[in-house]
C-alpha cells in the first residue's frame, strides 16, 4: 500500500469514526489494568507485544502508566485478549504452568508420560513444573494433545491411581479459559452451595434465547456459570448457542455438563419463555431494562404465520 492509499484509507476511517462519534483514542486505564493482568498472570512482555501488534516499547510504557490515552483499536484488541490468544501468537518462551497442567490432568484419566511423549508432549520435563518457562512450540503441542486426548480415558489404571494420590486434577476440573492462569485453581466439589445471581443468570438466559451472544459486561461466577448452562440447556440450546452465550468454546460447555451431571440440550419449535423483567426490578434497574429490551428483540424474531416469518436477528459486533 502507497503513502497516497494509505492516506486516503486513514481519513476515510476517521471521517467515519467522527460521523458515528467514536473517538479514535480513549483512556489508557483499563488496557493498562488488563495489561497488568497479563503480566500478573507471568505473561513476559515481548510475547503481549506479539500478541498486540504493539512494540515492546509501547507495551512497557502502558504497563508503567505512562500513557493516558491509547487507540480505541488498540483497547478493544487488549480487552479481548485471552492467555490462550498470547500463547498463540507468541514466539520464544511462554509459562509453563498451562502446559504442566494439561499434562497432570491427561495423567490423571491415565495417559502416561510414554504415552504423552510419543505424540509430542515434553511430559518429563514438565509434570512436576521444574521449569517456570516452556518454549511455546512446547506449549502448542501440549494444548493440541491435550485438546485430543482430555475427553478419551487412557490405556493405564496405574496412572489413574498415581495421579489421584498426587492430587493432579482431571482435565473436568479446568475451564480452558483458567487452565493457563496461575491464580486459578480446579473445581472442587463443595459441602457448601455457592451464593447464585439470578439477575445474571436471567440476564444470560434472556440474551441466548434472543441470539444476542455473549455480553461481555457480565462476569458469572462458576455456580452462576453452571446454572446459566443448566437452565439454557433445559431450554433446549445446544453447546454451541450455549457457549456463545457464555462467551467460552463448545469443549468447556460440554465439560461444564458433564462434570455437573447436565444433559444435553433438546431441539424444539417454540422459542423459550424468559424471565418477566418486573421481577428483577428491584434488584438490578439496569439489568431489567436490557432484559426487557432482548424480550422486544426475541419476540420480533418469532416466526409469523405466513411464510414471511421473521428470522432471528444477530447482534452486530458479537
Amino acid at each position: 500500500m502507497d503513502r497516497m492509499t494509505y492516506n486516503k484509507a486513514w481519513a476515510v476511517a476517521y471521517s467515519r469514526d467522527r460521523a458515528c462519534g467514536r473517538p479514535r483514542y480513549v483512556a489508557a486505564h483499563e488496557t493498562r489494568a488488563r495489561l497488568m493482568d497479563l503480566v500478573d498472570a507471568g505473561v513476559p512482555l515481548r510475547a503481549i507485544a506479539q500478541a498486540t501488534g504493539l512494540s515492546d516499547t509501547a507495551v512497557g510504557h502502558l504497563v508503567a502508566g505512562r500513557r493516558e490515552l491509547v487507540h480505541r483499536h488498540t483497547a478493544e484488541l487488549v480487552a479481548d485478549l485471552s492467555l490462550a490468544d498470547v500463547f498463540d501468537r507468541a514466539s520464544g518462551n511462554v509459562p509453563s504452568i498451562g502446559a504442566t497442567r494439561r499434562i497432570q490432568a491427561l495423567m490423571a484419566i491415565g495417559w502416561r508420560k510414554a504415552d504423552l511423549e510419543v505424540a509430542g508432549v515434553p511430559a518429563a520435563q514438565l509434570v512436576t513444573r521444574t521449569r517456570a518457562l516452556v518454549s511455546v512450540q512446547g506449549w502448542r503441542r501440549t494444548r493440541d494433545v491435550y485438546e485430543r486426548l482430555s475427553m478419551t480415558p487412557g490405556p493405564s489404571q496405574t496412572c489413574r491411581d498415581r495421579a489421584r494420590a498426587r492430587g493432579y486434577a482431571p482435565p473436568l476440573a479446568w475451564d480452558e479459559d483458567a487452565i493457563d492462569d496461575p491464580r486459578c485453581a480446579p473445581h472442587v466439589d463443595s459441602a457448601t452451595p455457592a451464593l447464585v445471581d439470578r439477575v445474571a443468570v436471567d440476564r444470560v438466559v434472556a440474551t441466548a434465547s434472543a441470539h444476542l451472544g455473549c455480553d461481555t459486561r457480565l462476569r458469572l461466577t462458576p455456580q452462576e456459570r453452571v446454572a446459566a448452562t443448566r437452565e439454557m440447556a433445559a431450554r433446549g440450546s445446544f453447546d454451541t448457542e450455549i457457549a456463545h452465550a457464555l462467551g467460552v468454546s463448545d469443549r468447556t460447555v460440554l465439560r461444564l455438563r458433564h462434570r455437573h451431571d447436565i444433559a444435553p440440550g433438546v431441539a424444539s419449535n417454540h422459542v423459550s419463555h424468559v424471565p418477566s423483567p418486573r421481577r428483577i426490578v428491584g434488584a438490578d434497574p439496569a439489568g431489567a431494562a436490557r432484559l426487557a429490551r432482548v424480550i422486544q428483540v426475541e419476540k420480533a424474531a418469532v416466526p409469523g404465520p405466513g411464510p414471511g416469518g421473521g428470522t432471528a436477528p444477530r447482534a452486530v459486533g458479537t
